[in-house]
């Protein structure tokens, strides 16, 4: 099943990134998805690249963690904390990417969950403390990584919606 949906990103202010994108499944399968280090695995990895280790969980104050073998690239790994979980609905995090120049640069993630006949829209808010963060961030390649996890995440919903 290839999605009609596909990954709008827009950048709100000098510090932020606005991520959104719909998926067809229900809203609470899509939040669980994306707060619950366990699904992780079958939907991360920016399209050429497997989640080798993942765990977390929505409660605050929780750490969470993937990393990734990108095969040429090498191995990343992001970390951060959970700061908000409000089930079906919202779910807020610091993001870390442990990579040189970046990983001193954390960034809070917003996620908002709505639902309509069936179509969730997921929109992420990514936070930057400063412009150069932000542009550091927007200009990594992460549309074309985000874009190909999220295609990833809605063949995952499909088979288990």
């Amino acid at each position: 099943m290839t999605s009609t949906h596909k990954l709008e990103i827009t950048l709100p202010s000098d510090t932020e990134i606005l991520l959104t994108r719909k998926f067809d499944a229900p809203r609470d399968l899509v939040y669980r998805c994306f707060a619950d280090g366990s699904t992780h695995k079958h939907w991360v990895g920016c399209g050429f690249g497997s989640v080798t280790e993942s765990f977390g969980k929505p409660e605050i104050s929780e750490p969470w963690s993937f990393k990734m073998d990108m095969g040429d690239q090498g191995n990343f790994h992001c970390f951060g904390q959970c700061l908000e979980a409000i089930s079906g609905e919202r779910f807020v995090r610091t993001f870390i990417f442990n990579v040189p120049d970046i990983r001193e640069w954390a960034s809070v993630e917003c996620a908002t969950f709505e639902e309509e006949n069936g179509v969730t829209t997921v929109k992420i808010m990514v936070r930057h403390l400063n412009k150069t963060a932000r542009d550091g961030h927007y200009e990594s390649g992460m549309e074309q990584g985000a874009a190909a996890s999220y295609d990833a995440l809605d063949r995952y919903l499909s088979e288990h919606s």
